[in-house]
């Protein structure tokens, strides 16, 4: 049987390290988007949810890519005490206007938040996390979940994974209840923790599974 061909459809190194998680042990032709010279630009993020937004970004790279399946997310950070200065769903264009124009550094986008938290204390610093994922085939959207939780607060320091892909900056300013920040967490603490992956991957893996098994033989 040939294996499906599946495009992580991200320039995101983060990204596309937990796409690629998302689809180990199965039978797949994984190809990173970053790597491709033929890469179609990711479209405008329009959508009034972060599901809308990993639709638009799989359905646009399946448009482009005929014939491959895209496998696309996209997700943001909530804090409830800043109300409406901040909006998970601009979590990446905040921080790039903050930046001048320039292209930021994680460093650069935690440390843009942080000044915006410098007067909050304890509860008020209280966050979650809304991810994303959705499967698109020749332009047309095959399935798409989403799910919040992580609960846990914005540290008063930035404290990143130096061994891991750049991308992912929240990874190195929350913290859970018991101190940890998200990158330190085994994976049954992030079970806990209800780390929204861990609810959406199930069904974006029974998906794709059930297109590989109906890929026809080479």
């Amino acid at each position: 049987m040939s294996a499906l061909r599946v495009i992580l459809a991200t320039a995101n190194p983060a990204k596309a390290e937990r796409l690629r998680r998302l689809c180990a042990g199965l039978t797949l032709a994984l190809e990173d988007g970053r790597e491709m010279t033929a890469a179609p630009e990711t479209p405008e993020e329009t959508g009034t949810s972060h599901m809308a937004n990993a639709v638009l970004k799989a359905v646009a790279w399946s448009r482009a890519l005929d014939g491959a399946v895209t496998l696309a997310s996209d997700g943001g950070l909530s804090i409830p005490a800043l109300g409406a200065d901040w909006r998970s769903l601009l979590t990446r264009r905040a921080t790039e206007q903050a930046a001048g124009g320039r292209a930021p550094t994680d460093a650069d986008r935690a440390r843009w938040l942080l000044a915006m938290l410098r007067r909050l204390k304890d509860g008020d610093r209280a966050a979650f996390w809304t991810e994303a994922v959705a499967i698109a085939r020749r332009g047309v959207l095959t399935g798409a979940w989403e799910a919040s939780g992580m609960r846990g607060a914005i540290a008063q320091d930035f404290l990143p994974d130096a061994g891991t892909a750049g991308g992912f900056w929240v990874s190195g300013l929350w913290v859970s209840p018991s101190g940890k920040r998200l990158w330190q967490l085994t994976p049954d603490e992030l079970a806990g923790a209800d780390e929204p992956w861990t609810r959406i991957e199930g069904p974006a893996r029974d998906m794709l599974a059930r297109m590989s098994a109906a890929t026809p033989a080479g």
